[in-house]
């Protein structure tokens, strides 16, 4: 500031409120707490220097559709991700299917050969040929399927057990009875006695054979006319007669008119009592009164159903009730 008490000017040093307030001093500009700003600098509400308008800030919708649209990108990746892998494993499950498939149809393959390789080695081991290896394996079968069959029609225990008794000692009375060659001694004495009595013009290689088959043709038809007329009647009486008959005059033809050895004495035995055990079981369900629908039977939720059909005669009763009071009202 300037001051003429003296009659000269003087300077006067500025004080911080001229500078806060802008005053200005002598050969000066004026003081200001803003910085000077440069001329081709754009202002504030001017358009940036390339002449484009700024972008308006987006909107809600458009912010939400940038979300979804990122999660569902986000959500493809993911099950493409999974898409990938589910292939890896599809085509690692398809190898071990194929390794499983050929590693069952090989053991199955094995069991086969050796139930029917064992069989058919066993026949030829022990009774001298394949065949009855063949034979004797299909009758064992036979009897494993009869015996099931009984168990699963709810038959007792004494249906399987008491035939299996008679066939074992059937099939040891004809192996015993073959092996020794009994029925072929017996019938070669026989036939000597009636060439020198009754029938002397009987052929000495054919007298055993006739022998044979009369005789157990005749024991057989008897036995047959026994035991299926107690279970059929005459009619069964008939029919066992005539099948025991004719079973017996093969079976006497075989025995009387041929010699065995021990071997194949042994594989008749146990064909014979295989043949003992599936002929006598359905005849001992017969006996046993067994009802084969009696198994069965368990297999329909019984309780359930009449429970059910109590509920609904109890219903029915409810409505007809509720129907007449509706009526009187």
């Amino acid at each position: 500031m300037l001051s003429g008490a003296s009659g000269r000017a003087t300077r006067v040093p500025a004080t911080p409120a001229d500078h806060v307030h802008g005053t200005s001093q002598p050969g000066g500009s004026p003081l200001t707490t803003d910085r000077p700003q440069d001329p081709a600098a754009p202002g504030p509400g001017s358009p940036p220097p390339g002449g484009e308008p700024p972008r308006p800030a987006p909107g809600v919708r458009e912010q939400f559709g940038r979300t979804r649209e990122a999660a569902l990108n986000l959500a493809r990746a993911h099950l493409d991700l999974l898409k990938a892998e589910l292939d890896g494993i599809l085509a690692e499950i398809k190898v071990i299917a194929a390794l499983a498939g050929v590693i069952l149809a090989t053991a199955f393959f094995l069991s086969l050969l050796l139930a029917i390789g064992g069989t058919l080695f066993l026949g030829e081991w022990l009774f001298g040929s394949i065949g009855w290896g063949v034979a004797l394996g299909a009758l064992g079968s036979i009897a494993l399927i009869v015996s099931a069959a009984m168990v699963l029609v709810g038959a007792p225990r004494r249906v399987v057990v008491t035939p299996l008794g008679w066939a074992v000692a059937t099939g040891v009375v004809v192996a015993v009875v073959l092996g020794a060659n009994l029925a072929r001694r017996a019938a070669e004495q026989v036939g000597t006695q009636l060439r020198s009595g009754a029938l002397p013009h009987l052929d000495p290689a054919w007298a055993p054979v006739v022998v044979g088959i009369v005789a157990l043709a005749i024991v057989l038809g008897v036995g047959g006319l026994i035991a299926l007329g107690r279970v059929g009647g005459p009619g069964g009486a008939v029919a066992g007669l005539i099948l025991g008959a004719i079973a017996g005059g093969l079976i006497g033809w075989g025995w009387a008119g041929l010699t065995f050895s021990w071997h194949g004495a042994v594989a008749i035995g146990i064909a014979i009592g295989l043949l003992t055990w599936i002929a006598l079981m359905p005849a001992w369900l017969l006996r046993a009164g067994v009802d084969p629908s009696a198994r069965f039977r368990r297999l329909w939720p019984k309780e359930s159903y009449e429970t059910a059909m109590q509920t609904k005669e109890w219903l029915e009763t409810e409505w007809q009730k509720r129907r007449a009071r509706l009526g009187r009202t």
